[in-house]
């Protein structure tokens, strides 16, 4: 999808690059734009000595964008290498980043190109066997992200302005500043900015049962999921795109793995969850308020995000108006509690 986010570099803007950062001596024989990500440039680069790798480009700082998207670029490299010290779920190799600006001005890395396929891709070719072997799979490696711990709650880099020492004050941060957006990009909302953020802080007590900061994706949805086939067998190779990542309440993941669909019906993801982590899940009155409050934050994201992005013409008007919708229906349950 074209977005003015995605600020294209030129094939002589690359080599530099390649050599001084990567730091081979072998030229880049070809270049691919990868179209598929909505916020980053990003490109295939087939090097002379037949390696492959992907160099993602953020946009220029100067760039208006929505709050909690300062330094994204920086939470998805942090979220590979957190993940990849400890070794809980697949992600791409990181094989170099910079972010000093002074290059080309932004924010860029490098990492191994997957060989893979999303999954919104590759399940069309699964037999429902291997789809739910699958979604068995996703959700053990959920579970096993529950293990990554930090030091506060809320959004990795400080520049967003979005940390605190509790759930319930980070999150209800993090829904201001998102209806601050609104209000900055003149985003039509289903209700007045002032109404949803009343419904957000009436519903927050039950964000205080969520006492650690666990490490959580929170775009997990099948797109950001790459799935390869070795001697016949379908695997999750890597969970990409970690840049809307935060330190949160792990149930949170679920609004992302379950977009748009009913979590408590997702039987074969729930059974590799609790594989991971040792007990079911049991959705609650409570357990299901804070799905209410986290599935409405991810919808107005949504809502959002194509004003700074600069998305136009009917695909995206559609996903707008659908995702406005999704978000009406869940600030009518939280109204309803």
């Amino acid at each position: 999808m074209k977005s003015r986010t995605k600020v294209a570099l030129e094939r002589h803007e690359l080599e530099p690059l390649v050599r001084d950062v990567l730091g081979t001596k072998h030229s880049v024989r070809r270049v691919e734009e990868l179209t598929e990500g909505m916020f980053n440039a990003a490109y295939a680069l087939e090097l002379e000595d037949g390696a492959s790798v992907v160099l993602k480009v953020a946009p220029p700082p100067e760039l208006p964008l929505l709050t909690y998207e300062r330094n994204l670029m920086r939470t998805e490299v942090e979220f590979y290498e957190h993940a990849a010290r400890e070794k809980v779920c697949p992600v791409p190799r990181v094989l170099a980043h910079d972010f000093s600006r002074e290059r080309i001005g932004r924010d860029f890395f490098f990492m191994e190109r997957l060989r893979g396929t999303p999954l919104t891709t590759a399940k069309k070719r699964l037999s429902k066997a291997d789809q739910a072997r699958i979604q068995t799979e996703l959700g053990e490696l959920v579970g096993r992200l529950r293990s990554l711990r930090g030091r506060f709650f809320g959004y990795l880099q400080p520049d967003t302005g979005l940390q605190a020492g509790t759930w319930r004050e980070a999150f209800l941060a993090m829904a201001a500043a998102l209806l601050q957006d609104a209000e900055r990009f003149a985003v039509k909302l289903p209700l007045p900015a002032r109404e949803i953020l009343a419904l957000f802080q009436a519903g927050a007590t039950v964000l205080e049962q969520v006492t650690e900061p666990v490490l959580t994706h929170f775009d997990l949805w099948e797109g950001n999921v790459f799935v390869h086939t070795v001697d016949g067998s379908a695997r999750i190779e890597a969970f990409i795109d970690g840049e809307r990542a935060f330190w949160g309440d792990p149930l949170a993941e679920f609004a992302s793995t379950a977009l748009f669909r009913d979590p408590e019906h997702e039987t074969d993801f729930l059974r590799g969850y609790q594989s991971a982590t040792g007990t079911p899940l049991v959705f609650t009155r409570e357990v299901r308020h804070r799905l209410n409050l986290y599935r409405a934050y991810l919808y107005l994201i949504m809502v959002l995000e194509g004003a700074p992005r600069g998305y136009s013409g009917l695909k995206a008007l559609l996903i707008r108006l659908y995702c406005r919708m999704k978000l009406r229906e869940e600030l009518e349950l939280l109204a309803s509690r």
